[in-house]
């Protein structure tokens, strides 16, 4: 598995056969990317509700597309949009996806990213805490101060370009790994 950063909230993450994108219209690149799969955490709340798509996937629920699975909690919904956090389970990893919005989670969504592997949050304080509070094998944190996100971690971490990962690389990980992807 591949995971590349555009910015925002945009991430691809693939295999040679199958790739879901996050949040594309949050990076100026990411709407170019091509993907089989794509999920976003702040939706329009009128498209979420009128989303036909069901490689799409716009709000809360619990859905399988082509053996990836994805299970989406509400945090809040506004006037007019809705903003979700994610669990993506793909080749057998565990991702989780924060809204970059987000300054605190529920405890539906904290429960449900409890055992993620990998876990893009905020790079802020909010991002810092919640991933004490789980845990995670590997931490990406997006955007905020990436550098301090990893001092806070008693860790010195220089950006990649890409992270490339097997599961086989998570088992006997006893530490959460800060990853700072490049743009």
């Amino acid at each position: 598995m591949i995971i590349n950063w555009y910015g925002g909230s945009c991430f691809k993450i693939a295999t040679p056969d199958f790739a879901v994108i996050t949040d594309a219209d949050s990076s100026a690149s990411g709407g170019r990317l091509k993907g089989d799969l794509f999920v976003k955490t702040e939706s329009d709340l009128e498209e979420a509700i009128n989303n036909k798509e069901d490689h799409v996937i716009l709000g809360p629920g619990e859905y399988e597309f082509q053996g990836v699975k994805v299970r989406g909690q509400k945090e809040t919904e506004e006037k007019d949009k809705i903003i979700t956090a994610y669990k993506i389970i793909f080749e057998d990893i565990k991702f989780g996806l924060i809204p970059m919005s987000s300054e605190m989670l529920s405890e539906e969504a904290a429960d449900i990213l409890s055992d993620v592997d990998i876990l893009v949050v905020p790079g802020n304080e909010f991002g810092i805490k919640f991933t004490k509070r789980i845990g995670p094998k590997i931490v990406i944190p997006a955007d905020g101060n990436q550098k301090k996100f990893a001092t806070d971690f008693g860790q010195t971490v220089e950006p990649e370009e890409k992270l490339v990962i097997k599961k086989k690389d998570l088992e006997g990980m006893e530490n959460t790994k800060v990853v700072i992807l490049n743009k």
